[in-house]
């Protein structure tokens, strides 16, 4: 077991957290630092975790009172700070992929060895307790002499659709495999060795906005020994398949990685009457009994908020368990910088024979236009699905625009062309708010949180709202616009009509955090409106659609998969839908409009389609059967309380009571009318059926399935 190793974590990206939680839960194994070029990120983490030092660079935490650095930088950085740790004397804990180069990758071996520390790679799918078992069967001989092995990696990648499009896996087309590919590549490497690669063929290519191609299928034929191999990655939306699959002389084995569930097939009887029968019977078993642990124990874990909540998780919990199990030295041979090489040397194969090229060491980058003049408007939040829509609209209309942004980089490819000025800065942060402010007159709030617990919100929505605002009336902002939220009304009534004149939910303080947020930035900016003169302009936009959002929109119903929905209620309430390009464009207006200050204008279009009409409409388009269910405000809250109720009963940090009319509010049964909005700034949402699905369904399935 460990003896009171401290520990540094390199990186405070989203990986952090499972190695974070998976360090806490082991014995004798301390977190020491956190380091991070954002200070902020660092904070936060350290904070989170509970970690006593914060740095900003590899220098400082190399100088750190630290015995092993778990480096979760972006690939390309991997080997130099590896590098730099290993000088310092420290054991590394790598991501994979190790390296870009199996060359470079060895010779980190070499100085480590000489340096005399440690050098780990975590492939965590190869410590999943499932895999784990069904490699001790291969390894005593229990299906006999492998013949064949195949492994899917078929899952999708936001970063195609959705950005940002700045990511380093984007960057070459030879990247997505040196990323994904040490996933199967290690399996192959763990059961067989290193294989002859015999065939390598990239396809289905998309070309991103930096005009970068990436290939979303890649097929690899290979052999190792007499067994033949196949690997299979692909990255479009669709049903995620990510399978090791074991063919061996005495019978054969399927391992759903990505789930930790396996099978075994093997002849049974010789009576081929009741062969399938008891194949069937064994795996079900099997399966059964693998489906109730599996239950019990992810379910303690997520209520005690611990490592093994779900199989990603538990497999990198027990990746890094196996490393410190013996005090660092004494390495499982899955975690040996050298094996990580030869899963390198197989991926560098795999691109070489492909001939796509070498793996990107620099990410992306695009230089977008300047504007010609001064910028007189603000947008905050201009890189999302509307705010993209509006920067581009404002840019036609002649306006100067800056965008702030906290990913200057990513931004440019967000916007693509767009001549804007990019700020980089948090509108939280009171002087970057100054500053972003300088020569502006107009300011758009489009800026979201997504949170898990109440005092997220408080921290990430309401308290940034509240500097933005304040820093806005220090500069003289002549109109401050807020994009609100049509989850903030009561509008569980088909009684009930909602237009500009309808306040909040009076039982905002029952609704969900999401909702609850924009009523009280609302609060907040019609208090410094009515105290201080704040030009507020509030908008509640409905049920935005369009390309750029997936079809299967939460507004609708609750998607499970692309074949399945359940409705909030039966479907049959004809939804406040509108178009995106409706949005932007009325938010645009909102910039010269007359007489609008203080007003709040609900935005969108006439109720056209209800929930079923709209479904239908996206499984005709996307040539797909969604089975679509009606499913009552009992059902819902009735399964939320459940669950909430075990978090409440162990003090569960996002905990929270789910109430009944939040579910009933879930399907917008009030009538809505915008009106009152088409009058005030002269908009005209589309209000014919059939463009609405034409532009809103169609053209939104076509961009989703690309």
């Amino acid at each position: 077991m460990t003896n009171g190793i401290r520990i540094g974590l390199l990186g405070a990206g989203y990986i952090l957290d499972s190695h974070a939680k998976a360090l806490k839960a082991i014995p004798g194994v301390t977190l020491q630092a956190v380091c991070d070029v954002s200070r902020g990120r660092a904070e936060a983490a350290a904070k989170k975790y509970a970690v006593p030092d914060v740095f900003t660079s590899m220098a400082e935490l190399a100088a750190a009172d630290c015995d092993a650095i778990h480096i979760l930088l972006p690939p390309a950085l991997h080997l130099e700070a590896a590098h730099i740790m290993v000088a310092a004397g420290k054991s590394v804990f790598l991501e994979k992929p190790m390296g870009l180069s199996s060359t470079e990758c060895a010779a980190l071996c070499d100085a480590a060895d000489a340096r005399g520390v440690t050098i780990g790679v975590n492939h965590n799918f190869l410590f999943s307790p499932r895999y784990s078992a069904l490699r001790s069967d291969i390894r005593a001989g229990r299906l006999g002499r492998l013949d064949h092995v195949s492994v899917n990696w078929h899952y999708a990648l936001p970063f195609l659709q959705f950005g940002p499009f700045d990511n380093w896996m984007l960057a070459a087309p030879a990247n997505t495999v040196f990323e994904t590919g040490p996933h199967l590549c290690a399996f192959v490497v763990d059961l067989l060795g290193v294989p002859e690669v015999l065939a390598s063929v990239a396809g289905n290519p998309i070309e991103l906005p930096a005009g970068q191609r990436v290939f979303r299928h890649w097929e690899v034929v290979a052999r190792a020994r007499e067994a033949a191999i196949q690997l299979s990655i692909s990255m479009t939306q669709g049903h995620p398949d990510r399978f090791l699959r074991v063919r061996a002389r005495g019978g054969s084995a399927q391992l759903d990685f990505g789930r930790d569930i396996a099978w075994r097939d093997g002849t049974v009887t010789d009576n081929p009457l009741f062969d399938a029968y008891e194949v069937a019977k064994t795996a079900a078993a099997a399966l059964a009994d693998q489906a109730t642990t599996d239950r019990i124990r992810r379910l303690k874990s997520a209520l005690a908020k611990g490592p093994s909540s779900t199989p990603f998780d538990e497999s990198i919990f027990e990746s890094i368990r196996a490393f410190y199990d013996h005090g660092v030295k004494a390495l499982d041979p899955r975690h040996d910088g050298r094996f990580a090489t030869e899963v390198i040397r197989l991926c560098e194969a795999i691109t070489t024979l492909a001939g796509v090229g070498a793996p990107s060491r620099s990410g992306v980058s695009i230089v977008n236009p300047l504007p010609a003049g001064q910028p007189t408007v603000l947008v905050v939040g201009g890189t999302g699905f509307i705010g993209r829509r509006l920067v581009r609209q404002l840019v036609s209309l002649g306006h100067s625009v800056r965008v702030m942004t906290r990913n200057p980089k990513a931004a440019a490819l967000e916007l693509g062309d767009l001549p804007v000025e990019l700020f980089r800065g948090n509108h939280g942060d009171p002087a970057s708010a100054r500053e972003a402010l300088q020569g502006i007159r107009t300011v758009y709030h489009l800026a979201k949180c997504d949170g898990k617990r109440w005092q997220d919100y408080l921290e990430n929505d309401l308290e940034p709202t509240r500097v933005l605002a304040e820093a806005s009336l220090e500069a003289g902002i002549e109109r401050f616009i807020y994009t609100g939220t049509i989850a903030s009304y009561d509008s569980a009534s088909a009684s009930s009509t909602i237009n500009n004149l309808t306040g909040v939910d009076p039982s905002i303080a029952s609704r969900n955090h999401y909702a609850r947020s924009k009523a009280a930035c609302e609060a907040l900016l019609q208090r410094l409106q009515k105290e201080r003169g704040l030009h507020l302009v509030i908008v509640r936009p409905g049920i935005v659609i369009g390309p750029g959002t997936p079809p299967a929109h939460l507004g609708v119903g609750r998607f499970s998969s692309e074949t399945r929905v359940d409705f909030f209620g039966d479907g049959s309430t004809p939804l406040p839908l509108v178009l995106v390009d409706d949005v932007a464009d009325a938010l645009a207006r909102c910039l010269s409009a007359p007489g609008i200050d203080g007003q709040t204008l609900l935005v969108t279009s006439p109720p056209l389609l209800t929930a079923r009409e709209y479904v239908a409409e996206v499984g005709r388009y996307m040539g797909t059967e969604i089975d679509a269910r009606p499913r009552s405000a009992w059902r819902y809250w009735l399964a939320d309380l459940v669950k909430e109720t075990a978090k409440n009963l162990v003090r569960h940090p996002n905990r929270r009571w789910p109430t009944l009319h939040d579910s009933k509010c879930s399907s917008h049964s009030a009538r809505f009318d915008g009106q009152m909005t088409e009058q005030a700034l002269q908009w005209h949402p589309v209000a014919e059926r059939d463009t609405l699905i034409r532009r809103g369904v169609a053209d939104a399935v076509e961009w989703f399935m690309r």
